[in-house]
């Protein structure tokens, strides 16, 4: 069934590569080493998690990858140098960085590996119900064709946690319950709408008749769907995040089913949980962060009359959620409020 939501007082501050204005000497100082700054997913991490570090009187310092695994442990290395305070990840290959992340648990510096469970010993992980959401974008994706037909699966990189999962709750929940479905194609993209596009184009090339495609991340959707419009072809989609841009998409029906964990949501929520640990509050290791899927009141309908019920936002809905996040996460709730629990 549908929920509602209150619309978020909290305004966004604009994306600034220099410290921001309230950085003082005395504020724990956060590293942040992400997989880019460009992808529309991180850009929007990085705006709420700067309202997070004004909120909670840290400075945040975010560091762009751009893809590269040695950049990535690079930038921790330096941060581990620096003596900051608490150190997030958003990890390219969750074995590879496992060195260097015990490398700072080791210089006493707390570790936040964002979106991933990576066994490093005393890292904390900040995850989502990856695995089951993304069997419920199949579910709803192949309820959608009629339980048969093509799919393709855009993913984001191999080796990275939440990647893997959410192409694992996909692929196999497909095997196991719809046979009639065929998976033509699995393409890792590294979270780029442009080689999503091309991922797209070879697939229609060499399937005309292809019907769905689902994205790990909703950019890669975006890239899919302007190929598929500039080629005649009418795709449905599944996807995963929560992006103001699907809005359109889940309106008209073409996306059957969205997954809100909201680029604002994450990024504030990350920065929220290592200002925490920097001042010494104690957490446990793996927390988790509340998810909803988003659909239009036509498309749970249609669901629910092939039988697939789901409880779900509206986008309209959805889009106040994404927002909320000074209330739902702010410096004056309790510690706990900081995870959802298994």
């Amino acid at each position: 069934m549908s929920k509602t939501l209150p619309l978020a007082a909290a305004a966004l501050l604009s994306l600034s590569t220099a410290l921001p204005a309230f950085a003082q000497d005395d504020m724990p100082t956060l590293g942040l080493a992400a997989i880019d700054l460009q992808n529309s997913f991180f850009v929007r991490m990085r705006e709420a998690g700067d309202v997070a570090a004004e909120e909670y009187g840290v400075n945040a310092t975010w560091q762009s990858a751009e893809g590269s695994l040695e950049n990535q442990v690079g930038i921790i290395e330096n941060f581990i140098n620096q003596g900051v305070d608490a150190i997030l990840i958003d990890p390219l290959d969750k074995n590879a960085v496992i060195p260097v992340i015990q490398q700072a648990t080791e210089a006493g510096i707390p570790v936040i590996t964002m979106g991933n469970k990576v066994e490093a010993g005393e890292n904390y992980g900040t995850l989502y119900p990856d695995y089951e959401n993304m069997s419920m974008v199949a579910r709803a994706l192949a309820t959608a064709m009629g339980g048969e037909g093509k799919i393709a699966l855009l993913v984001g990189a191999r080796g990275n946690f939440v990647s893997d999962t959410r192409e694992a709750g996909f692929t196999e929940t497909l095997a196991e319950e719809f046979p009639g479905i065929e998976l033509v194609g699995i393409e890792p993209t590294n979270w780029d709408a442009a080689t999503a596009a091309n991922a797209a184009q070879t697939w229609l090339t060499a399937n005309p008749d292809l019907g769905g495609i689902a994205c790990i991340s909703d950019s890669m959707c975006l890239g899919a769907e302007s190929v598929a419009t500039a080629m005649g072809a009418d795709l449905l989609y599944g996807g995963h995040d929560g992006d103001a841009e699907m809005v359109d998409l889940l309106e008209s029906g073409k996306m059957v089913i969205d997954v809100l964990t909201g680029a604002y949501r994450v990024g504030y929520w990350n920065i929220a949980v290592a200002a925490r640990l920097a001042k010494g509050e104690e957490m446990p290791l793996d927390l988790f962060m509340p998810t909803y899927f988003i659909a239009s009141d036509e498309s749970a309908a249609m669901l629910a009359e092939a039988g697939l019920d789901i409880d779900y936002l509206t986008p309209d809905a959805a889009q106040e959620a994404a927002m909320a996040y000074s209330e739902q996460l702010g410096p004056d709730l309790p510690t706990e409020a900081m995870t959802a629990g298994e």
